[in-house]
């Protein structure tokens, strides 16, 4: 069984796909960004779906309650997806991280390579890191917050 999975893993680790999405990441950096920046909110959705499954298999859950939690969870993930997303993609902005960049390594315009190379390393991380911060942290439970409320308030008109 494990011998079958790393074989077809194996294959398509080495399809031409997968040999062309890597190399395109090497050559351009916005690419990788944005690739790492959908891979982890990927992980993310994938993560969020096991939730709701696991709330919906857990017989520790009052039945009344257990569709509420997860649907608040669906929610959740589908917010979280949503806005780490966008503030990705808000971040990896070239112009917004060119100001960025000019202000923090602004040390370094004497050294154009150097520049260039401190810049790509810092678009990348500082991406990935505010969208998952800013995003997971900070607004995702600001929008939450105020639907949670809804949600309950329409769960528990139902059920009276």
């Amino acid at each position: 069984m494990i011998s079958a999975i790393q074989n077809r893993f194996r294959n398509f680790a080495n399809s031409t796909t997968v040999k062309k999405h890597i190399n395109k990441c090497v050559e351009n950096q916005d690419f990788l960004t944005k690739t790492l920046l959908v891979t982890s909110i990927s992980k993310d959705v994938f993560a969020y779906a096991l939730r709701v499954n696991n709330t919906l298999k857990n017989d520790e859950i009052p039945k009344d309650k257990k569709s509420f939690v997860a649907e608040m969870d669906a929610v959740t993930g589908v917010t979280t997806a949503i806005v780490q997303l966008g503030t990705g993609f808000l971040l990896a902005n070239k112009k917004i991280q060119d100001t960025i960049c000019k202000h923090i390594f602004s040390v370094l315009d004497n050294d154009p390579d150097k520049f260039k190379k401190a810049s790509a390393g810092f678009k990348t991380i500082s991406t990935l890191v505010g969208a998952t911060l800013i995003a997971k942290r900070i607004i995702v439970p600001l929008i939450s917050s105020p639907i949670a409320g809804y949600l309950e308030k329409k769960h528990n008109q139902k059920g009276n």
